[in-house]
């Protein structure tokens, strides 16, 4: 350890023995300072295992005092993980037999009941009874077996292949991507050279060689396109980055490859990101140190390990000649902190817990942060000792620095977030009261950011809602509050308001100074933000109440257009109790069963039967009675019911269309509405479809889904690609409302549907209304030139079917042919063979 008299020196007895006590001393020190402790093993003649002797640290380690460390009937450790005890012994009697160093490496149970790794070695001897003693020591590598797993995981559940070679050349690990990109295992691949993996002339004795001595090397200068050959003798093209790594004085090699055989046939432009794994040093990042300091206050250091010059930068010998060097590192107040705390731990003789941030020293200039513990003992003369590590726990203390930012700010504005506007609101309310002041609590959402990202990708879309930030932010007094509270919305705390005056003068230059254009990426936007706002103590006197009010009148101001402002009143907070209120309610309804599906039959023009229906949910409620659509669905989608209550249609539909179809009544579609938020997340409405087709049987084109045509046109690219996946699964789409939205022939002309259902609202007044009955015709014209079937909805009478019917629509749907029916009035209509009643359509041209 380089503690005392160097060896082979002799000294008189008389000087031996303080000697001796103090090297005692100093290894006692030692042991209590590191992570782990230092043991002696017997074995008897009979086989009998003990542990006469074990160092106190153990205690700190593991909770367990050294005297309470007791063996099993075998002579294992009791704190050893049961799952390791055999493999332990197992050893220990090899070591035994041979007289070899023992390897220590198990798991142990702290008194706490948590895990630790623990790994270290005993050194074995024969005693003159036959026996064998063990003097060995084991550290806590708890951290580094934990990281050893996290790189297990990362190796297995790497997307690209990774192989790491030694250093000549053969593979030593692959993980799973490698063996399926090679087509071999790993066992057909530990083991044999790297060149197998490559076509004969690839295999250059030169392949592993630095690149500065050979051109035909593949390590380093960045990933190399080869060809790569896998077990059944196929070839594909290769792109392979190889690095030299040093880990533990080896030299070893980490390639990372994948196929890249799609990417040169389309010869795309962009490579993707290499990706580097570098070696992960299974060593403790830390220092063993024994630290003196006399009584006349001078500091020294008398041993310092070689882990310094990792985590200090400094030789060990550099530290020993001059102690002033560690003091060096320290900034102005921790230097002094650390005298202080260290002559405080002289003075009670209490271990010196530290922590402190250090100047890098040849290391770029990286501060770091070191922690540690240090025991101290007081020798004869007054000088006190201090044993101990000191660990790098830099990245550790930067994630700390880092949660505790994100607990109280956005990261990507940079801005408080609501837990910190919660605690600002407290301390703000408490002021206001005490002056009689008034507050603004502002619910805050930038308009339009979705369209943004929609058009312009989420990266543009970020960099104009941090911009928008900046401008309200800029709007608001120094004294004011401004946070994040999710997605575009902000919260903002208007404080320092004297009258209902100065809150109006606040609210005008925040409206109107969070109208704005803002330019990134070279292009300009418009920034506007709708606002709700709720006053102190008016509307509220905890920021809860206040928040909620804010977000009613938020709400409010949203439905009204952009750029809206809108004060909370007491008809918003019953309002949204309503809602809420309706919202529990229809919870419950989907989970107990009181929706239904009713069916409209859709009738074609040309021969009057019926050929399709469209399903419609009803709500029957045991404490509402009935519930209109118009009030619930609406509900659905803002809380997120929508998805279940678009599966239960689904699942009912296809179920009872099968029946039917099973009953022998007519094969006919059954068209179920579907929301734009489900469109936005189409995977589960594409599973839910693939199910409920597959539990019910039912033949895909049997089944048909409708969606509003200002739902398809919001994001109509993403429209666009659900429906064509639709259609690939064999279900037709429908555009419903149409004539509502704004659409564009461009994009309209995109969408691979089969029908365009005419809203209502034109039909109702087409035979009065020239305007009405001009739209119609435009859109059954339109519909015919893209091979489209036009449904009108919403046929009352026989004027309608007349005009429809001239103009050249497809199909009708309406109270004119029959109301929407529950299950049983649908079977019956089928079971029937109702048909439309239609004079000939050359006599009715004549009367029109």
């Amino acid at each position: 350890m380089g503690f005392g008299v160097p060896p082979g020196v002799p000294c008189a007895p008389e000087e031996a023995l303080p000697r001796l006590a103090e090297a005692e001393a100093r290894l006692h020190g030692l042991t209590l300072g590191l992570p782990g402790f230092i043991f002696q093993r017997t074995r008897a003649a009979d086989g009998a295992i003990a542990y006469p002797w074990i160092s106190d640290s153990v205690q700190d380690l593991l909770g367990f005092p050294a005297t309470a460390m007791a063996v099993n009937a075998k002579g294992c450790l009791q704190v050893i993980h049961w799952a390791d005890r055999d493999g332990h012994l197992a050893e220990i009697l090899r070591s035994a037999k041979t007289l070899t160093s023992c390897r220590e490496e198990f798991r142990a149970i702290t008194a706490t009941g948590e895990v630790r790794w623990l790994r270290g070695a005993s050194n074995p001897r024969r005693t003159g009874d036959g026996g064998v003693t063990w003097d060995g020591a084991v550290v806590d590598v708890t951290e580094g077996r934990r990281a050893e797993l996290r790189l297990d995981m990362l190796m297995d559940h790497a997307d690209d292949s990774i192989l790491i070679l030694d250093s000549q050349g053969s593979i030593d690990t692959v993980n799973a991507a490698a063996q399926r990109l090679f087509g071999r295992t790993a066992a057909e691949m530990v083991g044999q050279p790297f060149s197998i993996l490559l076509p004969p002339e690839l295999r250059h004795a030169e392949l592993l060689d630095a690149p500065e001595t050979s051109s035909a090397t593949v390590v380093g200068g960045g990933p190399r396109e080869l060809t790569g050959l896998r077990q059944d003798g196929t070839t594909f093209d290769l792109e392979l980055s190889t690095s030299e790594v040093r880990l533990e004085g080896q030299r070893l090699f980490v390639g990372i490859g994948r196929d890249i055989t799609r990417r040169r046939r389309t010869e795309a432009a962009l490579r993707e990101t290499q990706q580097r794994l570098g070696a992960i040093a299974a060593n403790m990042p830390g220092m063993v140190f024994q630290r003196s300091l006399s009584p006349d206050g001078v500091l020294s250091f008398t041993y310092v390990s070689e882990g310094c010059r990792a985590i200090l930068g400094l030789e060990p010998e550099e530290l020993t000649r001059d102690p002033d060097l560690f003091l060096s590192l320290l900034g102005d107040d921790e230097h002094q902190a650390f005298l202080t705390a260290l002559g405080r731990s002289a003075r009670t003789m209490e271990p010196f817990d530290e922590e402190m941030s250090v100047a890098g020293t040849g290391m770029g200039g990286r501060r770091r942060w070191l922690r540690g513990q240090s025991r101290p003992t007081q020798r004869p003369d007054g000088i006190v000792v201090w044993d101990g590590v000191l660990l790098d726990v830099t990245d550790r203390k930067l994630a700390e620095q880092r949660l505790a930012f994100l607990a109280f700010h956005d990261p990507m504005t940079r801005l408080p977030n609501r837990t910190a506007f919660l605690e600002r609101f407290a301390a703000a309310a408490e002021e206001a009261r005490a002056q009689a002041g008034l507050m603004a609590v502002v619910s805050l959402g930038i308009d339009r950011l979705g369209i943004i990202n929609a058009t312009m990708g989420h990266s543009v879309g970020d960099q104009v809602l941090m911009a928008a930030a900046d401008v309200v932010r800029a709007a608001i007094g120094s004294g004011d509050v401004m946070a994040r509270a999710s997605g575009d919305r902000f919260l903002l705390l208007l404080t320092g308001l004297a009258s209902k005056r100065d809150m109006t003068e606040a609210l005008d230059r925040l409206h109107h100074g969070s109208q704005a254009t803002v330019t990134v990426d070279g292009q300009e936007f418009d920034i506007s933000a709708a606002m709700g706002v709720s006053a102190f103590p008016r509307d509220g006197e905890d920021a809860e109440t206040l928040i909620k009010n804010a977000d009613a009148a938020f709400q409010r101001a949203k439905s009204q257009g952009p750029a809206t402002l809108q004060m909370f009143n007491k008809e918003m907070s019953t309002r949204a109790a309503k809602t809420l209120s309706l919202q529990n309610r229809l919870r419950r309804a989907v989970e107990n069963a009181e929706l239904s599906a009713h069916y409209q039959p859709q009738v074609d023009l040309s021969t009057g039967a019926v050929i399709g229906m469209e399903a419609l949910v009803r709500w029957q409620s045991p404490e509402l009675g009935m519930v209109s659509p118009a009030d619930f669905i609406p509900v659905a989608e803002e809380s997120g019911l929508i998805d279940a209550v678009c599966e239960f249609m689904l699942d009912v539909c296809a179920h009872q269309n099968k029946e039917w179809q099973d009953q022998g009544l007519p094969a006919i579609p059954v068209a179920v509405n579907v929301s734009g938020r489900q469109f936005q997340y189409a995977r589960r409405l594409l599973s839910a479809c693939e199910r409920v087709l597959a539990t019910s049987g039912l033949d895909r084109r049997w089944l048909e889904l409708e969606l509003t045509e200002s739902s398809a046109m919001r994001d109509a690219d993403n429209a666009i690609a659900v429906v064509q996946q639709l259609k690939e699964m064999g279900i037709g789409c429908a555009i419903d409302d149409f004539g509502t939205g704004y659409s564009s022939l461009s994009v309209l002309k995109r969408f691979p549907i089969q029908k365009l259902k005419i809203d209502r609202s034109f039909v109702m007044d087409i035979t009065t209304d020239p305007n009405d009955a001009a739209i119609v015709d435009a859109i059954v014209a339109m519909a015919k030139a893209l091979k489209l079937k036009v449904v009108a909805e919403g046929v009352e009478n026989q004027e309608h079917l007349d005009f429809l019917r001239g103009l050249g629509a497809d199909q009708i749907q309406g109270y004119f042919f029959s109301r929407p029916l529950p299950a049983d009035g649908m079977r019956q209509l089928l079971a029937e063979g109702r048909k439309l009643d239609l004079q000939p359509l050359d006599t009715l041209m004549a009367h029109i």
